[in-house]
């Protein structure tokens, strides 16, 4: 029975440790985002890239912003999850998606790739949805959005609702709620990213999601060698916390807009 309770206290430091690291990490990108304040204005330049899962968003946490109406994404991810001690395994994974803005206000986007439990392409997409519940016109606005990630999906849907805040001369602030459903049970989650511009091109991306016994912290960047097209390298999971929604995962890929 001690060794019971010693086992738990052990974890609920570990997790709180993860925790306080993982704050850390965004409180930095935070602080770096004002220290390159001639490049604030880089943000409202380039074209919004999709999150892992497919909407517009950071690394795995959608943000607010839509695709304006008749414009269009593609992206694709592919990488490793990595196994202990930092080498890759034999686990691919494959993604590919494309978002649409459908209506004014309206994101639709579908999503395939690798099937999480045989490792090889699913058959099929599911299915993305985000509704624009606020707009700004002025230049540094607060945008909220509500939607559904993997519509369709048995294991994998999630429901958000997300504010995003273009802060005057400094970084982009993302957070809100996010829910899953595990085992047919609702988990709510908060959310918290972070976009910052380190030049015209150059921008570092990173968000979590935190819950009472889930904490997962993801980190990437994005080149843009146009308005249009960048070159997006992330990793999930990078604490590689046991509590998470992912394998601590590294990828590369793409996102192209109106290509054609």
């Amino acid at each position: 029975m001690t060794n019971d309770k010693y086992q738990m206290t052990n974890k609920s430091r570990n997790f709180k440790s993860i925790k306080r690291f993982g704050l850390g990490i965004l409180f930095g990108f935070w602080v770096l985002g004002f220290g390159f304040l001639p490049q604030a204005g880089a943000l409202s330049r380039v074209f919004p890239a999709p999150a892992f899962n497919g909407p517009t968003g950071l690394v795995r946490v959608p943000s607010a912003d839509i695709i304006p109406y008749k414009n269009f994404n593609i992206a694709a991810d592919y990488g490793s999850v990595m196994a202990a001690g930092g080498t890759t395994s034999t686990e691919a994974i494959i993604n590919y998606k494309m978002n649409l803005g459908a209506f004014h206000g309206l994101e639709l986007g579908v999503i395939g790739g690798t099937d999480r439990s045989t490792n090889k392409l699913r058959e099929g997409v599911f299915v993305n949805m985000k509704l624009s519940l606020s707009t700004g016109d002025e230049p540094d606005p607060l945008l909220l959005a509500l939607g559904v990630e993997n519509l369709f999906s048995y294991t994998q849907t999630d429901v958000y609702m997300v504010a995003t805040k273009y802060l005057k001369a400094g970084p982009q602030l993302t957070f809100g709620f996010m829910a899953d459903f595990p085992n047919y049970k609702f988990r709510p989650l908060g959310v918290l990213g972070v976009n910052t511009a380190l030049g015209d091109n150059l921008f570092l991306v990173a968000d979590m999601m935190v819950g009472e016994t889930l904490f997962q912290v993801n980190g990437g960047a994005r080149f843009y060698f146009t308005p249009i097209f960048s070159l997006n390298i992330s990793g999930l999971n990078l604490l590689d916390g046991g509590q998470a929604k992912d394998q601590r995962t590294a990828l590369v890929g793409f996102s192209w807009a109106n290509p054609f």
